[in-house]
């Protein structure tokens, strides 16, 4: 049998799937016109309004005129609410109605009460929150998946301790270890919250994983900046056979461009093009930026130009990666076809404008730029516009102009670009000005020992003996031991990390074999080879 009256059945099938709120409305109307009887159709409308973002004045008039109101009604209300920035709060009365008409709450109605704990981390929030986890064990819902999941969440996004989530997910874990969606949500809270050797650990146990688990894992290698791991995860992915998604590409060309490792690049470009994945706008941006990034600008551009659909960010990724590699005009007749095309740029873009003109010594043209971005397009200078600026009038000689944008920046000035200032003066000669400079730096930052060497080298210059042993002894004193710096390089694939003298890697004697070989041919070539150390 039908569930509705013949005479009603048909206003139903011409709603799509998912109707617009228009659509919605114009079939509600129909349901009033009708003058039949209207709870289940109108409930019905209530449940489509709680699939989209619906008007909550118009989604709480409906449900207050349907004269039964059922586990349903409440449900969609209360998800409605749920969802909602304004009014989350509400969800909880509407379920204190519900539970005084005795209706009986089922495992929808928690999970969209626990979605409306986590909006905002105030005590209203927590403490709602752990009450209805009280319910939920009451009415013996702590077995049920959809439920567990959304305690889970709960605990790490709203409550924001893992601890409560560990022991949500412990509980009864026999009737849930199946079900993978749970150990993700574990997976990724772990992760947000960057207890990624727990996260790791958890990762190892899973009974079964799915794309998401590792999309999981390697987000939160990367997110926490162990990027080598996010890319020997990725690997042990594809050896797995797991084909990734979309997020999962972009995340490695990233990870590859950040490191600037070509070959771990071209291997994600390869998968890309063995799986057939559409050249999206997302993936042809990360492949624009990679490429650039790890010095091949022709590829880069290449990429660019083939592309069907750019947005702001790939015009952005390729206008930086031309003015990073002195390719200045190029990146600038680039931005001015970017207007051309009708975009509005953003402050990240004129960093890159800026830093072509900054590069290429066109002192007119950033002074352009720079006051169209402010004038024109209403966006205020930041530290890195500013630094651009500094940098340009430095390398051009222009020393009083850079100090009075310092002493002007509606920001405070860091100590890189008073350092950028103290070189130009030594370039330049200009000795006043760079010891003025060097002992604010000095001053602003008195243990960075490239300071000291830079203020040193101006006192050199103007045959100042005296003065540069003051400063070299003022750094003994002041500078502690640094920790030595690495080295990342990658061979066959595989990324190996170094410092000077290092013995821990694998193959430390066959490296240090190789470097006396070296040493024996620079001798033989008649060369003194004493200066040759490991830093490889």
């Amino acid at each position: 049998m039908s569930a509705f009256p013949n005479k009603i059945k048909p206003i139903f099938p011409s709603l799509p799937k998912q109707p617009t709120l228009n659509q919605i409305k114009q079939t509600h109307a129909k349901i009033i016109l009708s003058g039949q009887s209207q709870s289940r159709l109108t409930i019905h409308i209530l449940s489509l309004l709680s699939l989209s973002t619906s008007p909550l004045n118009y989604s709480l008039s409906i449900f207050n005129s349907i004269s039964s109101q059922t586990v349903l009604a409440f449900n969609s209300i209360i998800r409605i609410h749920a969802k909602s920035n304004s009014s989350p709060s509400n969800s909880l009365s509407l379920y204190s109605s519900m539970r005084r008409r005795f209706l009986n709450a089922n495992q929808h109605t928690f999970t969209f009460l626990l979605h409306a704990c986590t909006k905002g981390k105030d005590c209203f929030n927590i403490v709602s929150g752990v009450q209805v986890h009280d319910h939920v064990v009451k009415l013996g819902y702590t077995g049920n998946v959809f439920v567990r999941n959304a305690l889970i969440h709960f605990y790490f996004e709203g409550f924001d301790v893992s601890e409560y989530a560990k022991r949500v997910f412990e509980e009864e874990v026999d009737e849930v270890c199946s079900d993978v969606v749970t150990w993700n949500s574990m997976l990724a809270g772990l992760v947000r919250k960057g207890e990624v050797r727990d996260a790791e650990k958890m990762f190892d146990e899973m009974p079964k994983r799915d794309v998401v688990s590792w999309s999981s894992m390697i987000m939160g290698y990367v997110q926490n900046g162990k990027l080598e791991d996010g890319l020997e995860c990725f690997r042990l992915m594809r050896e797995k056979g797991i084909r990734p998604n979309e997020s999962i590409l972009v995340t490695m060309l990233s990870a590859s461009a950040q490191l600037g490792l070509l070959g771990w690049g071209r291997f994600v470009h390869s998968t890309i093009e063995s799986l057939r994945f559409r050249i999206s706008v997302a993936i042809g941006t990360g492949l624009v930026d990679m490429y650039a990034k790890c010095g091949c600008i022709e590829e880069s551009r290449d990429l660019f130009d083939g592309m069907m659909e750019r947005d702001i960010w790939t015009w952005t990724v390729m206008i930086c990666g031309l003015a990073s590699h002195d390719r200045a005009k190029e990146a600038l007749v680039l931005f001015r076809e970017f207007i051309r095309e009708g975009f509005r740029p953003v402050n990240v873009i004129f960093v890159g404008v800026l830093n072509a003109c900054s590069r290429a010594g066109l002192v007119s043209e950033g002074r352009y730029y720079f006051k169209l971005m402010v004038d024109g397009y209403g966006i205020s200078p930041e530290m890195e516009h500013y630094g651009c600026m500094v940098d340009l009038f430095a390398r051009a000689g222009l020393i009083d102009e850079a100090v009075r944008l310092i002493e002007t920046m509606t920001v405070e000035p860091d100590p890189v670009m008073w350092a950028t200032l103290l070189d130009a003066c030594e370039i330049h000669g200009f000795v006043e000005m760079g010891e003025k400079i060097g002992n604010k730096l000095i001053k602003m930052d008195p243990t960075h020992d490239g300071h000291y060497v830079q203020l040193a080298g101006i006192y050199a210059k103007s045959r100042k003996w005296d003065d540069v042993v003051r400063v070299r002894r003022l750094m003994v004193e002041r500078v502690p031991i640094k920790v030595a710096g690495w080295s990342l390089i990658e061979v066959e694939d595989r990324v190996h990390r170094f410092v000077a003298g290092d013995r821990d890697h694998d193959h430390s004697s066959d490296i240090y074999k190789m470097l006396e070989i070296i040493g024996l041919m620079v001798s033989e070539a008649g060369c003194s080879p004493k200066h040759l150390t490991c830093v490889a």
